[in-house]
């Protein structure tokens, strides 16, 4: 998962400048147009061979709808959409982004209403994560991630965490989710971002290590590299499923709540199987499939998690989940992004 964007002037001509280089019009992607074809620009990896798993098989091939997924990281499937934005249409149906930069493709005007009359499984989406231009695919609490073996008394918040310093991870991609982190214990509103530049700075400056990939994470605790760091409960019971040791720790200040979202492009070249895909996206089959295994909790009312994946996704008495705050993030994050890149830098 990966930075998040202010469609701003300033933001929009550099991801357009960025997008220019990469072909807009790949031939499978013009084959969007045919009836029963969606194009999906989403994240590689797990989780694309996942949607692949739970959706796209099981639940849209058997009604004729093929899926072509255009994988990249999120900065360059946004610069691409940015740069497309004036075309009458683009090349891409359905956009999987963080919820953050959803609400900032939303304000630059650049999404497609949803309804129940679009999106029937609207209907069933939690009150918490409904918006009205796109649908929370997934979520999961941020926690602190930290090896059972090395470390004896787990960190119980931001600070105790960083106290790690050099055994300290951070994915690269998602900084801006230490920072609000960060932000929560220290000014108690993870808003304030700009008011911690200071914390991450002594983080880098400590030795803690920055991962351009989220898989690079596993291995980095697996090998001893590092030893804490903040990132998904989900992605803790996905490696450790998959045999890694770790661990959560909840934040006693409260966890930040990550949610994958799913969008239609304005200029989306078959509204239709994209409605198709995100309402696919809801079923209960396909929810409880990320739940058993990726370890993301379902976002709707009818998908209740039962046995042993009840009990494995059951999160501790007493956590607390907060929503991240788009608005305030939008208002200062190109700031954030540059001097981020300017710290790892000077490293």
């Amino acid at each position: 998962m990966t930075d998040l964007f202010t469609p701003n002037r300033r933001r929009i001509l550099t991801l357009a400048a960025g997008a220019a280089a990469t072909p807009i019009f790949a031939p499978a992607v013009l084959r969007a147009q045919e009836p029963g074809r969606c194009v999906l620009s989403t994240w590689g990896g797990d989780y694309a061979k996942l949607l692949t798993q739970n959706i796209e098989e099981p639940l849209l091939k058997p009604k004729g709808i093929e899926v072509v997924q255009d994988a990249g990281t999120e900065p360059t499937r946004v610069a691409k959409s940015i740069a497309q934005r004036r075309l009458p249409r683009g090349s891409v149906d359905v956009i999987c982004v963080q919820a953050p930069a959803a609400y900032d493709l939303e304000d630059s005007g650049m999404l497609e209403p949803l309804d129940e009359g679009k999106i029937p499984n609207l209907k069933f989406v939690q009150p918490a994560f409904a918006t009205p231009y796109s649908i929370p695919h997934i979520y999961s609490p941020q926690v602190i991630a930290y090896s059972p073996e090395r470390v004896k008394t787990p960190p119980k918040t931001f600070d105790e965490m960083a106290a790690y310093g050099g055994k300290v991870g951070i994915l690269d991609n998602s900084y801006i989710w230490v920072a609000m982190a960060a932000a929560l214990k220290q000014q108690g509103d993870p808003g304030k971002i700009a008011e911690v530049k200071g914390t991450l700075e002594k983080l880098i400056k400590a030795g803690a290590k920055a991962y351009t990939s989220t898989e690079a994470f596993a291995p980095a605790i697996k090998s001893g590299e590092i030893d804490v760091g903040l990132v998904w409960h989900a992605r803790v019971l996905f490696w450790t499923k998959g045999g890694v040791e770790m661990k959560s720790s909840f934040p006693a200040e409260g966890c930040l709540t990550y949610v994958s979202s799913m969008c239609v492009l304005k200029n989306a070249p078959n509204k239709a199987a994209a409605f198709a895909y995100i309402n696919a996206a809801l079923d209960p089959r396909a929810q409880r499939g990320f739940a058993d295994s990726m370890g993301y909790h379902p976002t709707i009312t009818n998908a209740a998690l039962e046995g042993e994946v009840a009990t494995r996704l059951a999160l501790p008495d007493g956590a607390k989940l907060m929503p991240a705050p788009y608005p305030q993030l939008s208002a200062v994050r190109d700031d954030m992004n540059d001097w981020w890149r300017r710290l790892l830098d000077r490293r």
